[in-house]
């Protein structure tokens, strides 16, 4: 073991090391040679689960720091997740009150629900504190980051540049790094930037960049310049209507190829076509044609000269993965279900567009609810999957050669 060159074994630990920590505990904990030959190495994958634990690690960052001359840690890959809210550990009050209070139900649940607001914003406060510093130290060498988060329990909006990341996973409340950054100067400017003027779906699309600029340079203010690959997961009490969301993705990520929506269901039906059709340069179906789900035709497809006039917002954008699931039973209402079959409608005469007209694939992917109840652990296993050179949640992607690289 002592002979082998420390270069060969701090290779084998990167590629040992590529789960999010676990394996690199472990190296960690073996011996000491292996402590110490795997310390650069060993988090280039990161997995937290708690404020508690992205606390303890910049901690351990900070003293990395200090001992190795001002060295710091190189983290790649990152997932973090925050799946409970923090007032579910405090204990509940019980039927006679707390401390001789009044038992009457209706002062308790008002008690009960000011502790949560006090624990939550206490919560935020700290989030915004330390998430933002990893971020920070994170920044110059991530490339794929996953941000999960439980469905009833909203995270506060995070504006950081990551000008290296590639992969981006949202799980429920995408709007916490999606969202508008009108005083956000990557440059790292003292005043704020003009604002740009504000889309909404179905409207003509704004300028983004200077008329001698071209899409292999994005926006001066991109704040993910690199992003390739954006998945995001709807949650059920959430991301109801993501339009107002997407539509920032055109400055935030000019040079995405791959986007996948999951969890997709009726409530997007009037949202996600609008957003694809103006992020792939197609033609809008003109008022008064009937849905593709209907049976008829989708006669906005032969509006050739329509389509040759409108201009894409997302230039790169190559692949497109609709994963959809229908809503729940409703007895005899069928409007939900109505609007989730206009809703895979819609997107597969997008797909039929993109086939006759582009070099973009445009796919759907239909799932039962049942199958999609553990969102977490689905999401955590791409990531690594990714990170080891799989294809993750791409794997649905046809002929793409790169769905198999590494990250």
């Amino acid at each position: 073991m002592v002979r082998l060159p420390l270069e060969i074994w701090r290779e084998i630990f990167c590629y040992a090391c590529s789960d999010g920590g676990y394996t690199g505990t472990s190296v960690a904990l073996a011996c000491k040679l292996f402590y110490n030959a795997s310390l650069p190495v060993r988090f280039y994958s990161l997995s937290l689960f708690s404020l508690r634990q992205v606390e303890l690690f910049l901690n351990f960052a900070k003293s990395y720091e200090e001992r190795y001359d001002g060295r710091r840690l190189k983290v790649h890959h990152l997932l973090l997740s925050f799946p409970a809210s923090p007032s579910n550990c405090r204990p509940e009050l019980s039927s006679e009150g707390s401390s001789g209070e009044s038992s009457d139900p209706a002062e308790q649940w008002i008690t009960a629900r000011r502790l949560r607001e006090h624990d939550k914003a206490a919560w935020d406060r700290r989030f915004l504190k330390l998430v933002p510093a990893l971020l920070e130290l994170a920044a110059p060498h991530l490339r794929s980051l996953a941000l999960l988060q439980s469905d009833g329990f909203a995270l506060p909006a995070i504006r950081h540049a990551l000008s290296r990341l590639r992969e981006l996973t949202l799980l429920v409340g995408i709007s916490v790094m999606l969202n508008s950054d009108e005083a956000f100067d990557v440059d790292g400017g003292s005043g704020a930037p003009s604002p740009s003027p504000p889309w909404t779906p179905g409207s003509s699309p704004a300028p983004e960049t200077p008329a001698s600029a071209t899409p292999s340079s994005p926006p001066r203010r991109a704040r993910f310049p690199a992003l390739e690959r954006l998945h995001v997961v709807c949650g059920r009490h959430r991301d109801f209507v993501l339009g107002d969301t997407l539509a920032h993705l055109p400055r935030l990520a000019p040079a995405l190829t791959h986007l996948r929506i999951s969890n997709a269901t009726y409530t997007h039906e009037h949202c996600l076509p609008v957003f694809l059709r103006d992020a792939l340069g197609l033609a809008h179906p003109h008022p008064g044609f009937d849905s593709p789900a209907t049976g008829a035709g989708p006669a906005w497809l032969a509006q050739a000269d329509d389509a040759d006039e409108c201009q894409a917002r997302l230039r790169e954008l190559r692949r497109v993965l609709v994963h959809s699931v229908p809503p729940p039973s409703s007895g005899t209402y069928e409007g939900p279900y109505k609007d989730y079959l206009a809703l895979v409608g819609a997107v597969d005469a997008i797909g039929a567009a993109c086939d006759a007209t582009c070099d973009v694939s445009v796919q759907t992917m239909r799932n039962g609810r049942a199958k999609q109840r553990h969102w977490e652990q689905v999401v955590e296993a791409e990531w690594m999957d990714r990170i080891e050179g799989g294809p993750g949640c791409w794997v649905g992607c046809e002929g793409d050669e790169e769905a198999a690289a590494r990250v």
